[in-house]
């Protein structure tokens, strides 16, 4: 599926989809409580696992020490409560900007994520030695 087919989500995930991808253009840690509820479980590759609550400034930090980083919402799919949103994401690493591509698997409800997996091979962001 790709970005233009969005429209076969269930009306939530695409509300949802669309939130994302507006988080993404403009991210801090504060707005990501428009997407991700309090109470939330978060799964974050090499990161560990926090609260919604938490995340804010796991998030925060993260965007306040990535130079360069931009993620960009590639591609989307439902199932039930589930979404699953593959992106790809951009930053510099050392002195050299490395790419790489990840899924979130979010469980939804009432339109917020209350579980979410970040998933990606985070060996990519450690320094060339």
């Amino acid at each position: 599926m790709n970005d233009t087919s969005a429209t076969s989500l269930t009306r939530e995930h695409q509300a949802f989809y669309e939130r994302f991808k507006s988080f993404w253009a403009a991210p801090t840690g504060p707005r990501v409580a428009e997407l991700i509820a309090p109470h939330a479980t978060i799964h974050f590759t090499g990161a560990g696992t926090f609260s919604g609550a938490e995340y804010i400034n796991v998030m925060a930090g993260i965007l306040d020490s990535m130079v360069e980083f931009k993620v960009t919402p590639r591609d989307c799919a439902g199932d039930g409560e589930r979404l699953y949103i593959f992106w790809e994401a951009t930053a510099l690493v050392g002195e050299e900007t490395r790419t790489w591509e990840g899924v979130d698997r979010m469980r939804i409800a009432d339109g917020m994520a209350i579980e979410e997996h970040v998933i990606f091979d985070s060996a990519v962001l450690q320094p060339a030695s």
